[in-house]
């Protein structure tokens, strides 16, 4: 059973709106492109990462390590097929596998330049069919549970 603290909780929730601050370092042509990437824009776009914890490189605190280790991990996937280091299962820290996990849901059910919204069936179906492959299998059971219970209760997502 997936059990965390509220101040675990509140430094992922801190740490989570940085995880792509890095993209700040590249192109609009890129992060706009209404096409599929090329390998070579994929690998600029990859090094988000990199940017990413150079930005915050210079901050020392808590939320800022868990912010770190969010950027650093937020790519990875539990199978071990992830990047930028190929981090497999419980070597992605928790904070890494929740949003991973988060931002997935969020990038399919957001309209984007390249891509319309997903119906919410479609995106659930996704992260079931990637439960012990891109998503820690607990996790991805909380947070399908999470949503079901939020329906049920007719609260909006």
């Amino acid at each position: 059973m997936l059990s965390i603290t509220e101040r675990e909780a509140e430094l992922i929730g801190i740490g989570a709106k940085y995880h792509d601050i890095g993209k700040i370092s590249i192109p609009l042509s890129i992060l706009q492109s209404p096409k599929p990437l090329t390998v070579v824009q994929q690998e600029m776009m990859q090094r988000h990462i990199e940017y990413g914890l150079s930005i915050l490189s210079v901050y020392n605190s808590e939320e800022m390590d868990v912010a770190k280790t969010i950027i650093a991990t937020h790519h990875e996937r539990w199978d071990g097929t992830g990047y930028p280091n190929q981090l497999k299962g419980e070597e992605i820290p928790l904070a890494g596998r929740i949003v991973a996990l988060c931002d997935v849901f969020d990038a399919l059910s957001s309209e984007r330049p390249y891509k319309s919204a997903w119906a919410l069936g479609q995106v659930l179906d996704y992260i079931r069919y990637e439960r012990g492959k891109a998503f820690d299998p607990e996790l991805t059971d909380t947070f399908l549970n999470m949503i079901c219970e939020s329906a049920l209760k007719g609260k909006a997502l």
